[in-house]
């Protein structure tokens, strides 16, 4: 069964079928951070009656998602049984597309990354993104098969914007030509579930990162545009249409009134590459190729006199979008994404300065925990949902 979440909505669940997947999730994340436990701890830990417990943990044995993991020491009379969370026993596809490449990864319910697979996008021929997507996809399945462990769902994370009709605008024309969510859904027989980059980062991050301290963060990352994750009270918020963390919308002056924005915003298109490089090249500095906003504030912070005021200019940019988001959100966190977690040690600070004194509650600006894979494996995290889902509420 395919399921069609553009911007992750679901289908609506009685009461009942909600309740059983949040109580058997419970069971699975005490598992997952405790370690084996027995019945009766389990009963205490998450707060679920012992007939309750015992009758998930049944369902959870059956579906291999749990497993018998020998004897508690004796007491006295009979030990009970000690059980184990046995994720690595299920694997998902995790893909992330961007405008020239498409990655990929079979990632178990634990988190850890398996197999990797990655596929450059040509230029030119029929639909060549849509290709590779689908190529990739079904290379995670056949790697699944061989393994014995058939992949459950796949989470695709997408740089690019995502509608609440399913298009998906953004990426390079030439690769992806009227993208749909359906389209990546096609010829599916397991769920698929799609959000842009920053929503799954933002994910990622909740079920497998800052998440665990924090249940208010944003995420923010510089990569097809300025684009925020946002997580309210613990769960991803998309606004009325959507588009909430389109932050690279951000009108940042007067002048801003005078033009319009249809495909990027005002703040975005001041922090992409060819404004950077272009500005750049006509402040001299010295690069070999398209220059990030990060890159150029590298390039600053290691002593480029040239580059000072450019970067200056930079992060004065990125610090109005933060202060933005904390003076609306008031978030815990800020977790720095894939375009700015490079060169952290320079810019956390330089972002922090700007905000000191000038909003009522400057937030912990950090990178992001899980690397690199970040959105990768938020992806995964989705299709992870996705498949308890599937296994819990639609038997």
């Amino acid at each position: 069964m395919t399921k069609s979440p553009a911007r992750g909505t679901r289908p609506a669940t009685a009461t009942a079928s909600t309740l059983l997947l949040v109580n058997q999730t419970s069971i699975l994340d005490v598992l997952k951070t405790r370690g084996p436990m027995s019945k009766a701890q389990i009963s205490e830990a998450t707060g679920l009656s012992p007939a309750t417990v015992n009758r998930l943990t049944a369902a959870l044995i059956s579906q291999g998602l749990i497993a018998r993991h020998g004897v508690e020491a004796s007491t006295g009379g009979r030990p009970p049984i000690l059980l184990a969370f046995a994720g690595t026993a299920h694997v998902v596809g995790a893909v992330q597309i961007r405008s020239d490449a498409v990655s990929g990864a079979l990632v178990d319910f634990d988190g850890t990354i398996i197999e990797r697979r990655r596929r450059t996008i040509p230029a030119r021929g029929a639909r060549p993104g849509l290709t590779a997507y689908r190529t990739l996809v079904a290379e995670l399945e056949r790697l699944g098969q061989e393994r014995g462990t058939p992949v459950l769902a796949i989470g695709v994370s997408v740089t690019a914007i995502i509608t609440p009709k399913g298009d998906i605008s953004g990426l390079d024309p030439e690769r992806w030509s009227a993208l749909t969510v359906q389209q990546l859904e096609e010829d599916r027989s397991t769920p698929v579930v799609v959000e842009n980059d920053a929503n799954a980062l933002a994910i990622g991050e909740l079920h497998r990162g800052v998440g665990r301290e924090s249940r208010n963060f944003v995420t923010l990352l510089l990569e097809r545009g300025l684009g925020a994750g946002i997580i309210a009270n613990g769960s991803l918020y998309r606004g009325a249409h959507s588009a909430a963390g389109e932050i690279g919308f951000l009108l940042v002056e007067s002048s801003s009134f005078g033009r319009r924005f249809e495909s990027a915003g005002d703040l975005e298109t001041r922090l992409s590459p060819a404004t950077v490089t272009r500005e750049a090249e006509r402040a001299g500095v010295r690069h070999g190729g398209d220059l990030t906003a990060i890159q150029l504030v590298a390039l600053a912070h290691a002593g480029d006199e040239r580059a000072a005021p450019l970067a200056q200019r930079i992060l004065d940019d990125v610090a109005r979008a933060l202060g933005a988001l904390a003076s609306i959100l008031d978030p815990e966190y800020i977790v720095l994404g894939e375009g700015l977690d490079g060169g952290s040690e320079a810019i956390a600070p330089a972002l922090r300065s700007r905000l000191e004194g000038r909003i009522q509650h400057v937030p912990a600006i950090i990178t992001a925990s899980l690397g690199a894979d970040a959105a990768l494996l938020g992806a995964a995290e989705m299709a992870i949902q996705a498949a308890r889902e599937t296994a819990y509420v639609y038997r």
